[in-house]
């Protein structure tokens, strides 16, 4: 398919691309700090989390569907509804008087940037050759790290000199330049792409309503157990939750490679990599906060920029996994990325639970456990691009996306179950403490799957393995 395109037309999807993730990072990190803002102004504090919970389950579903339909035909048709979508989204967003109709808005933003997320992934696999894969994912970090630093503080000044809704409104001329400008590209690219019929292989919408159904039910009951430490276990929300992995459970092996619940080597077991990996990463990411505020009695606003750590590692790892002189093999990148990230959740869980650790310790333990994200979570979308056959790529990009969100959940539910279940007298230092020493095994389960179940990947950027 390289062959296909011109140039400056490869060019043209570069810069459109870099500029729909810039928009797309920008939107993540402005919700995040004016949150605070939006929802009281909509009489929605009840509601809060669910401003971010609905965003991301209309990705995971997106990502479910289109991961199908980019394999059938082609990735041009899903990423100009992700485009519309997400726009239709900040529309909606910014013009949204009520809660409801704001949670509304955002789930259609998350199916926007979920139908993003599978076609640019496919778009590169099958714009660029091997070994300019990995430097796209090293420019692809600098443009969510960007966001990151002066993401939060622009967000703010707009939402109070301009209004909120200009958060989201001024997004949707930056995804209207991104369309303008990879249009024609991508369009030349798929325009002559024969429709592929159904596969037997496809995952069918019923795990996909499944799936996000039984993730709804997990995410709605550990909000519920963790929104006031301390509280009585209730077990009506005890039995939603068994209700809510059964119903993942039963859809996992039709939205993941055949082999998934054996640990199959090769491509079932990189998805359980990339599961457990983002799961123990970010949870312990959405606790950080929560644990510098209300422990060690931090600011919210220095609190916040604790986070920004994590993504300057997270992109440094990126710059280095794509090097030509590191001859190493993927699998092995892979795996010392979850090393890295296993020991910084370590370091971070006793930080949690012996207050006389420095707070520049947790600041260093995100920032390394950023570095060994970059490392592990871009070799894994390479070895997928490595491993999967064409008629393939965009059904297993969905399954390591779809990982993506399922771990996050689960790992964060159990933060949350945590606690509830510990009580205040007990001392935040223990369940914090707690929470992070879960975290640290879940990233030692990445590690031994990615030492032992991997096996060999070939590492295109140098010509390894």
């Amino acid at each position: 398919m390289v062959s296909s395109l011109l140039p400056w037309e490869r060019g043209g999807v570069m810069l459109a691309m870099c500029i729909g993730v810039l928009a797309v990072a920008f939107e993540m990190y402005s919700i995040n700090s004016t949150a605070i803002l939006i929802v009281p102004a909509l009489d929605g504090m009840s509601r809060y989390a669910w401003a971010f919970t609905m965003f991301a389950l209309g990705q995971v579903f997106s990502i479910i569907v289109v991961g199908r339909l980019v394999d059938r035909f082609g990735a041009f048709k899903p990423l100009a509804a992700g485009v519309v979508l997400f726009m239709v989204g900040l529309t909606l967003a910014g013009s949204a008087h009520y809660m409801l109709t704001f949670l509304a808005a955002r789930a259609v933003q998350g199916l926007g940037g979920g139908a993003l997320n599978i076609a640019l992934m496919v778009v590169v696999a099958e714009v660029y050759p091997g070994k300019q894969r990995a430097n796209m994912m090293t420019i692809f970090s600098f443009c969510f790290l960007l966001p990151a630093f002066i993401g939060p503080g622009v967000a703010v000044f707009i939402a109070v000199h301009m209004g909120w809704r200009f958060v989201f409104w001024l997004i949707i001329p930056l995804m209207a330049i991104a369309a303008l400008v990879g249009f024609w590209p991508v369009y030349r690219l798929y325009q002559k792409r024969a429709t592929r019929g159904p596969s037997k292989d496809d995952a069918p919408v019923w795990a996909a309503i499944a799936g996000i159904g039984g993730l709804a039910i997990i995410q709605g009951v550990s909000q519920a157990l963790g929104g006031e430490i301390g509280r009585v276990l209730d077990w009506r929300l005890i039995t939603l939750a068994v209700i809510g992995v059964a119903a993942v459970g039963s859809a996992m092996p039709r939205l993941m490679p055949a082999g998934f619940w054996r640990f199959r080597a090769g491509m079932a077991s990189l998805m359980w990599v990339r599961l457990t990996l983002a799961g123990a990463f970010f949870a312990s990411s959405s606790f950080l906060t929560l644990m510098l505020t209300e422990d060690r009695g931090i600011g919210k606003e220095r609190a916040g920029w604790a986070l920004a750590f994590g993504a300057l590692g997270w992109t440094l790892g990126t710059l280095l996994q794509s090097r030509r002189w590191v001859r190493v093999r993927r699998d092995r990148i892979i795996a010392i990325g979850s090393g890295v990230t296993t020991a910084a959740i370590a370091t971070l869980a006793v930080f949690a639970g012996w207050s006389a650790v420095p707070v520049a310790v947790a600041i260093a333990a995100l920032t390394v456990g950023g570095f060994g994200m970059g490392l592990g979570v871009a070799s894994t979308s390479l070895a997928l691009m490595t491993l999967s056959p064409p008629e393939s790529i965009g059904r297993n990009t969905s399954s390591l996306q779809v990982a993506d969100g399922i771990g996050s959940a689960f790992v964060a539910g159990i933060g949350g179950t945590i606690m509830a279940a510990l009580p205040l007298a007990r001392g935040l230092a223990i369940t914090f403490g707690w929470i992070y020493t879960v975290n640290a095994f879940v990233a030692v389960l990445a590690l031994v799957l990615a030492v032992t179940r991997l096996g060999r990947v070939h590492n295109e950027s140098s010509g390894v393995g």
